[in-house]
């Protein structure tokens, strides 16, 4: 298999861990998203990565996708509860980190306009957003204390990985008022599928 990625996308390094977790053999391509003709185009007609590419030539996407694939792909060791009420509360925490995820890269790109012409209302909106999701995170690493020893991470604690990483990539400041979020992180990089998936 094959999964087209960047080195900085959240989603992608979800995936990526995922991937660690379970042993699954996959080659990585890098592509570059602001080219027109970029490899991930062929195979997901919005462009956007990750894309998964089965051996059989077909394609899946989007991250939350992969995953759920990758689950059905190798089933154990499982990321995703089989208990009916663990497995919606790992989806809740996804979801969460996925709009961490999505919110925090909707303000980079806002900052990313010359000063006079960024929408101040909207930044203002979207660090709130995040930080407020940060805080409910925070509370959910506080049961995630020695989980950076476990045999497996779950998925919650995979989707937390790539959500906390990118802000602290792209907007750290997000982060000083999280001091134990930011311990629980820090404790996580020794572990070797999130320290080998590390945006560069």
């Amino acid at each position: 298999m094959r999964l087209f990625a960047t080195e900085t996308s959240p989603y992608a390094r979800k995936v990526r861990i995922v991937l660690l977790e379970k042993n699954i053999p996959c080659e990585v391509e890098w592509v570059n998203l602001r080219t027109q003709d970029h490899a991930a185009l062929a195979h997901n007609p919005l462009g956007k990565i990750p894309v998964l590419l089965r051996n059989d030539g077909s394609a899946v996407y989007d991250s939350a996708v992969i995953v759920q694939y990758l689950e059905v792909l190798r089933p154990d060791p499982a990321i995703i509860p089989k208990d009916p009420e663990a497995r919606i509360e790992a989806l809740r925490v996804e979801a969460l980190a996925s709009g961490i995820m999505d919110t925090t890269i909707a303000w980079v790109l806002e900052q990313r306009h010359a000063a006079d012409c960024q929408d101040l209302n909207m930044l203002q909106r979207a660090r709130g957003k995040v930080t407020t999701a940060l805080a409910m995170l925070q509370e959910e690493t506080m049961a995630w204390k020695d989980v950076g020893s476990a045999p497996v991470l779950n998925l919650s604690q995979i989707a937390t990985v790539a959500a906390v990483g990118y802000v602290d990539l792209r907007a750290p400041d997000f982060l000083v008022q999280f001091p134990d979020l930011l311990a629980w992180m820090h404790s996580m990089r020794l572990r070797p599928s999130v320290s080998a998936t590390l945006p560069q």
